[in-house]
């Protein structure tokens, strides 16, 4: 959908960051979410801290978080920041780290708001490659992106919005296909 359609909103209500005005969603299985730049970090803390405070909140052990814990760091490529308080991280560096951390949790449900965007080209491909990954082993995956080709690579399945209702769901290139019919209905 555009702007203002409402899928930031239901990706934070499907994350339990904010309640539905009304009806519910329900979940099942352990989420993790990659919304918002700075969503998730505390920005005093550095970088390992915030993997650790994540890893805890996302319900894991000290020892499954040292488990996963230079996956993390190597995936993110900022061994040489990571005991810097992430505030002073590029917006790049953060996303990457969020980035990781979100997929090494090792969610049932991955949530990723159009984010990615600020990573560079072999980011982004390294993170798609992931996503990809985590599909192919049955994780389910939601993203919101205007990225229309990403969403042709790597979705089965799309949900169009528009003014916070659904528009349509279902056949990927049928979705993007209408989506751009309204953008050229806009355009006119």
């Amino acid at each position: 959908g555009h702007n203002g359609a409402g899928k930031s909103t239901l990706l934070k209500i499907l994350s339990r960051i904010t309640e539905p005005s009304h009806g519910n969603a329900i979940i099942r299985g352990k989420v993790s979410s990659l919304l918002e730049i700075g969503t998730g970090f505390h920005p005093e803390m550095t970088g390992k801290e915030n993997i650790y405070l994540s890893g805890s909140l996302f319900g894991l052990t000290k020892k499954e978080i040292d488990a996963c814990y230079d996956s993390v760091i190597e995936f993110a490529q900022v061994q040489e920041f990571i005991d810097t308080p992430v505030k002073r991280y590029s917006s790049g560096m953060f996303v990457r780290l969020a980035f990781s951390v979100a997929a090494h949790l090792d969610p049932d449900i991955l949530i990723i708001d159009e984010v990615l965007a600020v990573g560079d080209a072999d980011f982004q491909n390294k993170c798609i490659t992931k996503i990809d990954s985590q599909t192919k082993s049955g994780k389910t995956v939601l993203i919101v992106s205007h990225n229309l080709s990403l969403i042709a690579s790597l979705c089965s399945k799309v949900l169009l919005l528009e003014n916070g209702k659904v528009l349509k769901y279902g056949n990927t290139e049928e979705c993007i296909s209408k989506y751009l019919s309204l953008s050229d209905q806009v355009k006119s």
